[in-house]
């Protein structure tokens, strides 16, 4: 197995959890990915020892079991130190130990070196006791973990069901063999011995070793010798390679599982019921909006009705220009603050609209810190941007009021009303000539009072009829301008809905490029671990966690 390609694998996966955390796709912490560390980092060759630890409560004779190995007192027992805290090495003196990674606590850790040969392939390890109430304890326990290969996971009889042990036991199972000693069994009982192993067959090891001994005073008849031998036969460069080989298939094994996980909430299609969801809610803005500002609007609205005057004032009003009315209507724009229609109490409930997606994300699976973006209503940047819309409302409400048809109309009556009676007039006036031009020879070419009076009367339909139809068909300004603020109202909150959809949409990208890479990431782990050959070894089989070995 390709040591390097593991964890290039390893670091691809810590990598995208990562990127995931920090784009807010996963909040929460995931132990598969949160250590790439191995035995093999305490050495500069790959022909290196076996790390052997040894793991246990305080009291448990951890450091008693070490001193027995050694025959001599290299870690400190009893009173002298009640509860481990450091770290104690035992290894031979070829043994090239790297130097140790820099979040270990150095000033903790003491190094003893031995000749036997027995041992030239091993590196015992007395860890600081698990259960301790020092926190750098527990710290120094967890930092070495992942540098074991196997674990001497050390109790006594009254002991052996600690549940902190358990736990951490159970937690990282998977990357270690491990071996049991139920210490001072001298004091214990064969019932204690056939309870702990039937604890262990149930955790899911076929055949847990299970060693009794006893430390102090008499061990002559104890099976601390048995242990010994059991681990020099795991201290054979196959086994050791096995056991790292072993140790990163299953954690990548883990990460994949993770990473399956990951996958099926990545391609969850809750943004499907996230549009739905908003765009109800979107609607019921609007209608709300609506209704609280329809009074504004016809307040505001009226300030564009024009003056009642007399027949005279208004025969004369009707001869001045198109353009004249806009300028009018333009001065009282001008005047006129839209700033005031959009108030706090519309700004809140656009907020809570927005805020309500939160409420669909538990429901529709997308995480609510994906989502925290879209909560940001900005109250001065939506006030401008309504303002600016109302604006622009009252601008078009007056450069073209009512719809095309009906000001092409009233366009060519105001044309017509000034075009006809001019048009009469000059027929009237080549009447007049012409009849003074022929009423030399012909008298009766004269035209008379009646041709005068139906002249004038044809003068004056030629400009009462198009005014009549002007003034009918003219659109009302005020009403123009109040339809155009419920426009300009619905304009600027579909800015606002366009603003916060394209979002939406952006993390819909953003989780479907998320899923893609999850699910190649995840099949090169399994191409990865399907080429790997699990070790079929009767000394493995011994130490190993048979229920994750058959997952």
């Amino acid at each position: 197995m390709s040591e390097k390609l593991a964890r290039r694998l390893f670091s691809s996966a810590q990598q995208f959890r990562k990127e995931l955390s920090e784009s807010g796709w996963n909040d929460s912490s995931d132990k598969a990915f949160s250590d790439s560390k191995s035995p093999l980092d305490l050495f500069s060759s790959e022909e290196r020892p076996l790390v052997v630890g040894l793991f246990g409560g305080t009291g448990v004779g951890k450091s008693s079991l070490l001193n027995r190995l050694a025959s001599a007192d290299i870690a400190r027992t009893g009173v002298v130190r009640p509860t481990s805290m450091e770290i104690t090495a035992y290894l031979h003196s070829d043994i090239q130990l790297e130097q140790l990674p820099e979040h270990f606590l150095r000033e903790r850790f003491s190094e003893n070196r031995h000749g036997n040969d027995r041992f030239s392939n091993v590196m015992w390890v007395d860890m600081p006791d698990f259960d301790s109430a020092e926190t750098e304890n527990r710290e120094q326990v967890l930092q070495w973990l992942p540098h074991i290969d196997l674990l001497i996971y050390v109790v006594t009889p009254e002991r052996y069901k600690d549940a902190e042990g358990w736990r951490m036991m159970l937690e990282n199972g998977y990357r270690h063999a491990w071996l049991f000693v139920m210490n001072q069994w001298d004091r214990a009982s064969p019932v204690q011995y056939q309870d702990f192993t039937g604890l262990l067959e149930s955790s899911g090891f076929k055949a847990p070793q299970v060693f009794r001994t006893v430390c102090v005073g008499e061990h002559s008849e104890d099976e601390f010798s048995s242990m010994l031998d059991l681990i020099e036969s795991l201290a054979s460069h196959n086994v050791i390679v096995h056991l790292q080989e072993r140790g990163w298939i299953q954690r990548l094994s883990s990460v994949r599982n993770s990473l399956n996980t990951q996958s099926e909430m990545l391609g969850d299609t809750g943004s499907i019921g996230i549009d739905a969801s908003f765009s109800q809610r979107w609607q019921a803005l609007e209608k709300v909006c609506a209704s609280h500002l329809d009074s504004p609007f016809k307040s505001h609205s009226t300030l564009f009705a024009e003056d009642k005057s007399n027949a005279v004032v208004t025969v004369l009003k009707s001869f001045k220009s198109v353009a004249t009315d806009k300028d009018v209507a333009s001065n009282i724009a001008l005047r006129t603050n839209t700033s005031e229609l959009w108030d706090d109490w519309l700004t809140v409930r656009l907020r809570d609209t927005v805020s309500q997606l939160q409420l669909a994300v538990d429901e529709h699976g997308i995480p609510k810190t994906v989502l925290s973006s879209i909560e940001d209503v900005d109250e001065k940047e939506l006030s401008t941007t309504m303002t600016r819309h109302f604006d622009k409302a009252i601008a078009s409400a007056i450069d073209t009021p009512g719809p095309l048809w009906q000001r092409i109309i009233v366009t060519t009556a105001a044309w017509l009303k000034i075009l006809l009676p001019v048009a009469a007039l000059l027929w009237i006036a080549w009447r007049v000539i012409n009849g003074f031009v022929t009423g030399a020879e012909d008298r009766t070419a004269y035209v008379g009072v009646d041709f005068m009076v139906n002249g004038l009367l044809l003068a004056g339909l030629g400009w009462l009829i198009p005014m009549i139809i002007e003034k009918v068909l003219k659109p009302s300004l005020p009403d123009a301008v109040y339809r155009s603020l419920h426009q300009g109202l619905k304009d600027g909150l579909d800015e606002k809905r366009l603003q916060t959809t394209a979002k939406i949409d952006s993390i819909k990208e953003s989780r479907e490029r998320r899923q893609k890479e999850c699910l190649q990431l995840e099949q090169e782990i399994t191409s990865f671990v399907a080429t790997q050959e699990k070790p079929h070894s009767p000394v493995l089989d011994k130490v190993l966690m048979s229920v994750l070995d058959e997952k």
